[in-house]
């Protein structure tokens, strides 16, 4: 009995890995690809050195693994114990978990990853991230394991805190790492998606968490960024300036005048 849990949840864990890497993967080129077609809308001047893109390359290998071990243990935990939350029975109440899940984990994410910007915890958990000043697609998974622990825990944990489904949680889970991926993609994809006053965050609010550090904390929302005082000043004017200049490089025409 023992044997075949074990055998369970190592064919849990290693299924979702094998998701996650694709995701990752896939996402990667196809962002890849398209930001060498606006090229001239890139966020940073600087670029990031081949050596720093395939050492996030290899760190987001372990990395994958460490989320993928969290998110199946707790589903494995879910499914073969039954521990937490029944799931919603119904479209609508699947429907309301998703946008729970996106708010849970931004809360989650937001909290949490200011607090390993302290003095007390950056420079043992966060900072490798942080070696990366111009972000590409390939830098979103690149940390530490102990980086996952503080930020990626909540896929663990996520079926004791509301009742949702784990195909729900699954979406969201997959829905987090192609963002993930274009917010540190170094190109503003959002478009009117995240054109202020909308509370969705485009690249440019990653981007410059990466430029200038101490703000805009938060991985899907700017709500805790507003409203904690910690959204960059000049996000929105820039945020718009990004979109407009993304915008006229996929049309072909020249970029609007700063």
């Amino acid at each position: 009995m023992l044997g075949e849990r074990a055998i369970s949840w190592a064919e849990t864990v290693v299924g979702v890995y094998a998701l996650l890497l694709a995701t990752y993967f896939g996402t990667c080129l196809a962002v890849t690809a398209l930001n060498r077609r606006l090229a001239a809308a890139k966020i940073q001047t600087r670029e990031t050195t081949p050596a720093l893109v395939r050492r996030d390359r290899r760190q987001s290998l372990i990395s994958l693994a460490g989320i993928a071990a969290m998110f199946g243990t707790g589903h494995w935990l879910y499914t073969e114990f039954g521990w937490g939350f029944g799931p919603p029975t119904s479209i609508p109440g699947a429907v309301l978990s998703f946008i729970a899940s996106l708010f849970l984990f931004d809360t989650w994410f937001y909290w949490f990853h200011r607090l390993i910007h302290t003095r007390a915890f950056y420079g043992w958990v966060h900072r490798w991230h942080h070696l990366t000043v111009t972000p590409v697609a390939w830098s979103n998974n690149s940390d530490r394991l102990i980086d996952n622990l503080f930020l990626q825990s909540y896929w663990l944990v996520a079926h004791f805190l509301f009742p949702v489904a784990p195909a729900v949680l699954l979406a969201h889970k997959i829905y987090d790492q192609i963002t993930g991926v274009i917010g540190h993609s170094g190109f503003e994809h959002g478009g009117i998606w995240c054109w202020p006053p909308s509370p969705l965050v485009g690249v440019t609010h990653h981007d410059q968490h990466h430029r200038y550090f101490r703000c805009n904390y938060a991985t899907h929302f700017k709500l805790w960024d507003r409203l904690m005082g910690t959204l960059h000043p000049e996000h929105d004017a820039e945020l718009r300036r990004n979109i407009a200049t993304t915008a006229a490089a996929r049309r072909g025409r020249p970029l609007p005048a700063e």
